[in-house]
């Protein structure tokens, strides 16, 4: 039954986008509120609004292992693929409602699923959602700097989950709080089990945001804190993949028994000059398991350049980043559409070793190159090395290539 359902919504949102006319556009939200995106018209019927949207992210991916040789492997993937509406039922009421439709799956998940009421300076969010999660969690994948997100954001397992939300902001301040369950997609049918549940806040200021001809000149300083309760679930395990890997997670806490709850702080920044940038993270995680207290922690640092002159589009209402469109199109008075350079140094700290398993500290370093030929496609070709320093087990070295062709609507 579970599988028909999925069918039968996602035939519906098909239906609906055979039926959907690109005859108008958006009109603006609130400052502070969550943001629309996409190429496609929204449908308008009265006060009402609907509009459908999507993605699709396709991964050519090579691995070299020093060690573990039998991960080597060269292979394409589908790393993604959504489907999706959002709109509104009056002013102030709006949706927003992603499925996740990645082929070889057993079932269709969602992504956002939520609703807004929106107010001039504040709004709350019911369903799945993650308006309080730090940086790089609040861009969306489509235009991170790499192919995949950094190991905190992994290892700590940041994402949507659904609860309540509270959001309020202006064009350069953000802030935000939730109240959370689990994610909708692991809900299961067990209603005799307490769901893990999550307290957290987000509060981002840039005290320098001016945007001229030239470009963007930002200072953006964040702040977020999550407490999580595992209520009668399993307990915590904390385990991260080299940088932009698949497949398999080679550093890894094991499973910490007795871990009923943890506490993550973390302190976040960005800048940008034009076409130059950084945006970097600190994270650490502290907890009580039966064996010990345990003590996690990491970073990541980004730089970015971009050789065409574009600045990243930010957004001081949410603390994020949004899509780059370039300046000149490809095929447009010559133009050869946006590019980018990117570095990346990233590490973890996983070395308290109370689980059991292949605990230790992961370092990686990434670079990466990027071609937006049109506004909603992207091409990301990304170099990563990610050398593993376990207090458990036997030392690694992974190198991995990734290209990745996207596009949005």
């Amino acid at each position: 039954m579970k599988k028909l359902l999925s069918k039968v919504a996602v035939a519906a949102l098909a239906t609906a986008a055979g039926a959907t006319a690109a005859h108008a556009q958006s009109a603006p939200a609130p400052t502070h509120s969550t943001s629309w995106t996409g190429t496609v018209g929204e449908d308008r019927f009265g006060d009402a609004r609907f509009k459908m949207r999507g993605r699709f992210q396709y991964d050519i991916y090579s691995s070299d292992w020093d060690v573990g040789t039998a991960d080597n492997a060269t292979r394409s993937y589908v790393r993604r693929a959504f489907l999706g509406v959002q709109g509104r039922l009056t002013d102030e009421w709006r949706y927003k409602v992603d499925f996740v439709l990645t082929p070889g799956a057993s079932e269709v998940n969602v992504d956002d699923a939520f609703l807004e009421y929106v107010q001039d300076d504040w709004s709350i969010v019911i369903g799945e959602h993650n308006i309080t999660s730090p940086l790089e969690d609040r861009i969306s994948s489509l235009d991170i700097p790499f192919n995949e997100r950094s190991s905190i954001i992994n290892a700590f397992e940041y994402g949507r989950r659904a609860g309540v939300g509270f959001i309020t902001g202006g064009a350069n301040w953000s802030a935000s709080a939730a109240v959370q369950g689990e994610s909708l997609n692991n809900a299961g049918e067990n209603f005799a089990v307490d769901e893990s549940t999550a307290i957290s806040g987000r509060f981002t200021f840039a005290p320098i945001f001016e945007t001229s001809p030239e470009g963007v000149t930002l200072v953006h300083l964040g702040l977020h804190a999550r407490q999580r309760e595992q209520g009668d679930n399993a307990d915590f395990r904390y385990r991260t993949r080299p940088l932009n890997g698949r497949n398999t997670r080679h550093v890894d806490s094991g499973t910490l028994v007795g871990a009923e709850s943890d506490t993550t702080y973390g302190v976040e920044g960005a800048v940008q000059f034009g076409p130059f940038g950084a945006q970097a993270e600190y994270m650490w995680l502290d907890g009580d398991a039966t064996a010990g207290e345990y003590n996690y922690s990491g970073y990541y640092v980004d730089v970015y350049w971009s050789l065409t002159g574009e600045s990243r589009n930010y957004r001081g209402n949410q603390g994020s980043f949004g899509a780059i469109a370039p300046a000149r199109p490809l095929g447009q008075d010559g133009g050869i559409g946006h590019w980018m350079l990117t570095g990346r140094y990233d590490f973890i700290d996983l070395s308290d070793d109370i689980g059991g398993g292949s605990a230790g500290e992961q370092t990686a370093y990434g670079v990466g190159l990027d071609w937006v030929p049109v506004d909603h496609v992207r091409f990301k070709l990304n170099y990563a090395v990610s050398d593993m320093d376990r207090a458990v087990g036997t030392d690694d070295e992974a190198q991995i290539v990734t290209l990745r062709t996207q596009f949005d609507f």
